[in-house]
């Protein structure tokens, strides 16, 4: 069938990703569906911050500091909501973890794919840094930068984007050892109460990490897409 030559022709929204190419670490993934669940994931996690470190965290306060609480020995409804929230949201955050650091390793072996001489840091390394001491208050990052100037081919892309993440993910996980280990050790009205306080501030600090996250993943994701496609259109 012949083509029209003064039809107009449909503009691609999304760019058409080559087969069979293959690099360091095998082919090219699509991380489309990937993103997909994991900006879920943190839309999910900034509400269960926001019900829990928010709403349940203040009728805490408020009930520890009623005289009527204390004068019953078994544990209150508010008491029981809140264990149910925090056991929910200790699983969601459980799950973000997993599929973000399987986001990160495919975003990785696709950079090695793109642009291997931009790229020092493995796949595996890529995720294993941040769960060894020291190493991950700056290995994560320097890998992330890898991806990034790989994924969009130079290294001013998201300028201030990466280092506001990383920031906001430096700050939000001092603030989670420091309040889990106030709650662990607050044997004082003062040093309770003082923890649900600090876990008022770590609601917007959570909660911003998590759509500079979602910045990220979405920018990195679609510029592996658009690469590969220019790349061997």
């Amino acid at each position: 069938m012949e083509t029209n030559p003064y039809k107009t022709p449909v503009a691609q929204l999304e760019p058409t990703l080559a087969t069979g190419v293959s690099g360091t670490y095998g082919p090219f993934r699509d991380n489309g569906p990937l993103k997909s669940i994991l900006l879920i994931l943190l839309v999910l996690d900034s509400m269960f911050v926001l019900f829990t470190s928010g709403v349940l965290n203040y009728l805490d306060m408020e009930q520890y500091q009623s005289d009527e609480y204390w004068l019953t020995d078994e544990p209150s409804r508010l008491d029981a909501i809140i264990d149910m929230a925090n056991s929910a949201h200790g699983i969601l955050i459980i799950v973000t973890v997993v599929v973000f650091a399987m986001w990160i390793n495919r975003s990785c072996k696709n950079a090695w794919l793109l642009d291997p001489p931009r790229m020092r840091i493995t796949p595996g390394w890529s995720v294993g840094y941040y769960f060894i001491p020291i190493l991950n208050l700056w290995k994560p990052y320097l890998a992330m930068k890898e991806i990034r100037s790989a994924s969009y081919g130079r290294d001013h892309a998201l300028r201030r984007t990466l280092p506001l993440w990383w920031t906001f993910w430096i700050i939000s996980s001092m603030l989670g050892q420091i309040i889990f280990r106030m709650y662990l050790n607050s044997d004082s009205d003062e040093s309770y109460l003082m923890a649900c306080k600090l876990s008022f501030v770590s609601v917007p600090v959570d909660v911003i990490l998590n759509y500079i996250a979602m910045i990220l993943v979405t920018g990195i994701t679609t510029a592996q897409k658009r690469r590969l496609a220019q790349w061997h259109a």
